[in-house]
């Protein structure tokens, strides 16, 4: 009785695999729609190259980025795990106002630009050829262009140093739905939200003023199966 069980599972399970085309591969990209997000900063009594001003710090536009990268998909009847791994261009607006002045030469846009790898691991239920799907992801920035940074370096001159906490790894969450079409494509439409900061405060000079910096995106991905 034993051995017919055993045997029963192994069937089962074989059968389960065959019919899951359990394990494939495939390359994908799209654009993300990212924002750096802030809330509301006064940045009070900032030492420039005119003297001491008081500046408000607020989030700007979201801006369009690409991705590309790799992943596989591991599936057994209708649950999968698919690993992701993305090279990920992400950017974003500050605005920074004197608060003194609407029409201050110190009030400017600026941009924040990072070049990332991201690595989602997304769980989900495909029924037919829809699926949901929701996961951890891990962020490794590269290389970023601190627009904050400089244009505040800009202001204050040689009077002081100029400092944005950004970090080299962040952690978050991704929640989506999408389509797989014919068996050799799937389209993903992806929320990512954040569950660590990217920045926590701006130093100029000797004082820290507290920025609690976020990165969120919208993710559209065309994926093609090898």
């Amino acid at each position: 009785m034993k051995r017919l069980s055993l045997l029963f599972i192994a069937a089962f399970m074989i059968v389960g695999v065959a019919n899951a085309q359990f394990i494939r591969f495939g390359v994908k990209g799209g654009l993300n729609s990212s924002t750096m997000k802030i809330d509301k900063t006064t940045l009070d009594d900032v030492s420039t190259v005119d003297g001491a001003k008081t500046f408000l710090l607020e989030q700007g536009d979201s801006e369009f980025g690409l991705h590309f990268g790799l992943f596989s998909r591991i599936q057994l009847m209708g649950v999968f795990i698919q690993p992701e791994v993305l090279f990920t261009q992400a950017k974003g607006n500050f605005v920074i106002t004197d608060q003194e002045n609407a029409q201050s030469a110190y009030n400017a846009i600026v941009e924040q630009k990072f070049n990332r790898l991201d690595i989602p691991v997304m769980a989900g239920y495909k029924f037919g050829p829809a699926k949901v799907f929701l996961g951890p992801v891990a962020t490794f920035t590269l290389s970023e262009k601190d627009g904050l940074r400089d244009q505040m370096a800009d202001f204050v001159g040689e009077n002081s140093t100029v400092d944005n906490s950004i970090k080299n790894a962040v952690f978050g969450y991704q929640v989506g739905v999408g389509l797989d079409i014919f068996k050799f494509a799937t389209f993903d439409i992806k929320y990512e939200g954040n569950l660590s900061k990217l920045g926590d405060e701006l130093t100029i000079g000797t004082r820290n003023f507290s920025l609690d910096q976020r990165n969120p995106q919208w993710i559209f991905s065309l994926g093609i199966f090898f």
